[in-house]
Parts: structure tokens; sequence; C-alpha cells
């Protein structure tokens, strides 16, 4: 008897029943709302990238940098930048998200660039921002 991989079986189903399952019922199916929103997000990423990594690349230290590119621009988890760069998860986040300290929030590479970009009320993304919400407000 041959080996079956059951994460590989095949079951033989009427095409014709296939046919009758909606589009609208499949897995990737979406609405033009759900494009439309979509579509909104994707031009607001693109219009805010270049100020965003201009504010990435001047306002954090160089291992707040390191580790904001590894986590937001290549993906990677706390625990990979820990390994890649000889550290501990809980510093990776320390660096990302910041630590509490005396009740307060300090440091870190988020709240840094949150800043950044609300002190220098840069015309780029204030008006990305509008779009964005008036973009997602007619698309509903």
């Amino acid at each position: 008897m041959a080996n079956f991989n059951p994460a590989f079986w095949e079951i033989p189903a009427d095409v014709a029943a296939l046919d009758r399952i909606p589009a609208s019922a499949g897995l990737w199916f979406e609405t033009e709302i759900d494009q439309e929103r979509r579509y909104a997000f994707r031009d607001f990423f693109q219009s805010v990238s270049p100020v965003v990594h201009s504010l990435i690349d001047t306002e954090l230290t160089g291992r707040q940098r390191e580790v904001v590119k590894l986590y937001y621009l290549y993906g990677k988890t706390q625990e990979d930048i820990a390994a890649i760069l000889n550290l501990t998860q809980s510093t990776v986040s320390r660096h990302l998200f910041g630590t509490a300290r005396g009740g307060r929030k300090v440091g870190g590479a988020i709240p840094k660039l949150r800043k950044a970009i609300d002190s220098a009320g840069n015309p780029v993304v204030s008006d990305a921002l509008d779009a964005l919400q008036t973009r997602l407000a007619s698309a509903v």
C-alpha cells in the first residue's frame, strides 16, 4: 500500500456543484467597499512613506533605527530581532515601544516618531490623513 499524506488528499467533487457556489462565499471575496478601503490605505501609506522614512533616519538612534526597520520594514518578530542583534526580546520591545518608569512611558522609537510627526506639522501627513478620512467616509 502506498504512503498517503492526508494534507494532500484530493476529494473528488462534481463541477456542477462547485459552479453553484457563489463567488461571494469565496475565502478571498472582496466587496467594492473593501476594495476602496484597501486602495485608500495603500495610497495613504505610499504618500506618507517618504516622510516617515526621513524621520526614522533623522530622529532615531542607530539601534532604534535598526530595530524599527527590522520590525516594520522586514517583518521580523521581536525574537528574531533579538537573535540578529544579540539582544533580549524585552530589550527589543523597549527599543520599539519604551518602558514604564514612575508611572510614565519613557523612551521607545514609536513614541519618538509619533512626537516628531505631531511636532513637525508636516502638510504631507495632514493632507494624506484628510484624504484617507474622506475616502473612508465615502466608501461606506
